[in-house]
């Protein structure tokens, strides 16, 4: 029997035994199908709304669609009905069907979406990166007009790249900023505040110094001045506003660097997510050589072994796993994000359909005999849910612990690990508390 037979039967026992142990794992779950795969997905950094159950408030969300044959393409936003305390995130007796997602407004756009990403000063200003060259922009929050909605027509148009990307960042200091790279090599600058012919605006600035497609672009989060790149040529890049030529440029992983994320208290330091299968951390001040390395994103081709006992294994495992050691096959890490309310927590995903948490305070600690088999210290959690690959995430500013994914298996998960994982036996939380 094939690898990919095997991985078919083997992805259902998986699934089965992770929803079994969803009550012990998980403080918060909610599971929404949707009718196409969404390559993107982002919690609004605006306030949640009341809801009309007063024990629920409502977070908004914007993801998109992946269609195909000739089927239409939108730019999504969604009501997320998520339990103001989580001790009570079984549905409510006054309505069963929370908490839950609503999909409530449906915005064409032409091509698949690749990235969307809100304006922070405004989240209702959504820009979308599709399989075309434009990078559009719409407001979200503005009915529309009879007989738009069949047609793609954002209210900018902005120009610059010659190939399709997924790089997108607004700047969270200079309101209307925007960053985007792409495939060409290019990162483009707009400021979408500028005034506009026919909607349509044209790069205020490019920026070239990669050699190879340009996966990720990222706003420095304490100088309105710095910004990041990342890319195919194994490069991180950080540029400031006020030059063209790159103010520091290292090759600092041995494949594509596919995401950048700057952490949001500590001015000095970054995480990168590579196809060497390691997310780095990284001083700016001396990116020749990485912090620390973080390397558990791996698949076991053995799979019976790894089958029986999934969930003790890969999610803060207490020995649980057998004695016989499987080969281990390494696997792109797509993406890394820092969690905003907590200085040493982050976040990354995998081609091997986990998002793994880690709290960098963990580092070093000592682990009982065994323990060393399921991952390192600062391994917190491994969110194992997905089906298939995860195209993205986004942690929810205003909810501690909770994260949104989506992935190809057609899932949208909003999802919050057990208070008892993220806290001390004496109670205390294991990641910094001064942010939350």
């Amino acid at each position: 029997m094939g690898e990919e037979e095997m991985s078919v039967e083997q992805l259902e026992e998986e699934y089965t035994v992770w929803k079994k142990n969803t009550p012990f794992l998980y403080d918060l779950i909610i599971s929404h199908a949707l009718e196409w795969p969404s390559l993107t997905i982002q919690f609004l950094p605006s306030p949640p709304l009341p809801c009309a159950i007063d024990s629920f408030s409502v977070h908004k969300l914007i993801l998109g669609t992946h269609t195909s044959d000739g089927f239409p393409n939108y730019l999504m936003v969604a009501d997320a009905f998520l339990p103001i305390n989580t001790a009570i995130a079984a549905p409510s007796e006054q309505n069963p069907t929370i908490p839950k997602v609503e999909i409530t407004k449906k915005i064409h756009v032409d091509g698949e979406v690749n990235r969307a990403r809100c304006m922070p000063q405004n989240p209702s200003m959504v820009a979308a990166k599709t399989s075309g060259l434009e990078v559009y922009v719409f407001n979200s929050g503005k009915s529309a007009a009879a007989g738009e909605g069949r047609s793609c027509s954002p209210d900018l148009r902005l120009r610059g790249h010659e190939k399709e990307g997924y790089g997108l960042s607004w700047s969270p200091f200079k309101e209307g900023y925007i960053l985007s790279g792409s495939n060409d090599c290019k990162v483009c600058l707009w400021d979408v505040s500028a005034s506009a012919e026919d909607k349509v605006l044209g790069a205020m600035n490019v920026f070239e110094a990669h050699e190879n497609v340009v996966e990720d672009v990222s706003w420095h989060l304490k100088n309105e001045n710095l910004f990041g790149s990342v890319g195919d040529d194994c490069r991180l890049i950080i540029w400031d506003l006020r030059s063209d030529k790159p103010q520091h440029s290292e090759i600092v992983h041995e494949k594509e660097v596919n995401f950048l994320s700057f952490n949001p208290y500590n001015e000095w330091i970054l995480a990168t997510a590579s196809s060497d299968s390691t997310v780095g951390l990284f001083d700016i001040r001396k990116l020749n050589s990485p912090l620390h390395v973080l390397s558990s994103h791996t698949v076991a081709v053995d799979w019976g072994l790894r089958s029986r006992g999934f969930w003790f294994d890969s999610i803060n495992a207490k020995g649980k796993i057998p004695h016989e050691e499987p080969e281990i096959l390494k696997e792109e890490v797509f993406q890394v994000e820092w969690d905003p309310n907590h200085e040493t927590v982050l976040a990354s995903s995998a081609d091997d359909r986990r998002l793994m948490v880690w709290d960098l305070n963990r580092i070093g600690e000592e682990q009982l005999e065994g323990d060393a088999a399921d991952g390192p210290p600062e391994l917190l959690f491994s969110h194992g849910g997905h089906k298939a690959k995860i195209s993205d995430f986004s942690w929810n500013k205003n909810e501690p612990w909770v994260i949104s994914s989506v992935a190809e298996d057609n899932t949208l998960q909003i999802w919050q690990m057990s208070e008892s994982i993220y806290r001390d036996e004496d109670g205390t939380r294991t990641a910094d508390d001064d942010h939350s």
